[in-house]
């Protein structure tokens, strides 16, 4: 197996860990457990330890859902579409993991910063991608520059908050039950007045 494929298998085995159990509780021994790579392949492609993996993951993560922020907006033509969309995908996800896996980084930022200087900056890059992404796409959707940014902090606020409550009440009901909430903040359509917050 190329040396890429490992490092790729080892960082989505620290990624699901990580999501489910936070930094402190995940092990770097379960890690190379789960994703069945050697564990000398661990130690030389991540000489700095767990940190240094718990980085990756949530870099990988910072593309991954910034590409789907971005897919999601280019297939739908309204805003409220849009963030129906997302908020369906995120119930999926919740449901199909058993509400084991919310948002990859909340866990990882509560537990681990600012105590690991490294993973607040990566926790912290990750949302600033996220957000400028969800920004970029509510302005396109006719949201006023001015208003968009904080719209977008206000989404992506609530979505983790309900991600929190859904895992403890197991149920997909409290994201649901904010998305109303949410699309009365949007933009309308084309030809319509303006956002403005």
């Amino acid at each position: 197996m190329r040396k890429s494929d490992t490092r790729a298998r080892i960082v989505a085995s620290a990624g699901v860990l990580l999501r489910r159990h936070g930094y402190h509780a995940t092990g770097l021994a379960q890690i190379i457990a789960h994703s069945g790579a050697p564990r000398g392949s661990v130690y030389f492609l991540f000489p700095g330890g767990k940190e240094q993996l718990a980085v990756a993951a949530v870099n990988e993560w910072t593309a991954e859902f910034e590409r789907r922020i971005r897919a999601l907006h280019a297939a739908h033509d309204t805003a409220r579409g849009w963030v129906e969309a997302m908020a369906d995908e995120f119930i999926g996800e919740l449901r199909a993991s058993g509400y084991t896996e919310g948002l990859p980084i909340t866990i990882i930022t509560l537990d681990s910063v600012p105590a690991s200087a490294a993973l607040t900056v990566a926790c912290r890059s990750a949302y600033d991608t996220w957000l400028t992404a969800l920004t970029e796409g509510l302005v396109a959707h006719g949201a006023l520059a001015e208003h968009a940014e904080r719209l977008a902090k206000l989404m992506l606020a609530s979505l983790e908050g309900a991600a929190v409550l859904c895992r403890a009440y197991q149920s997909t009901a409290p994201l649901e039950q904010i998305v109303p909430f949410v699309l009365e903040q949007l933009p309308t359509g084309a030809g319509e007045p303006r956002y403005t917050g």
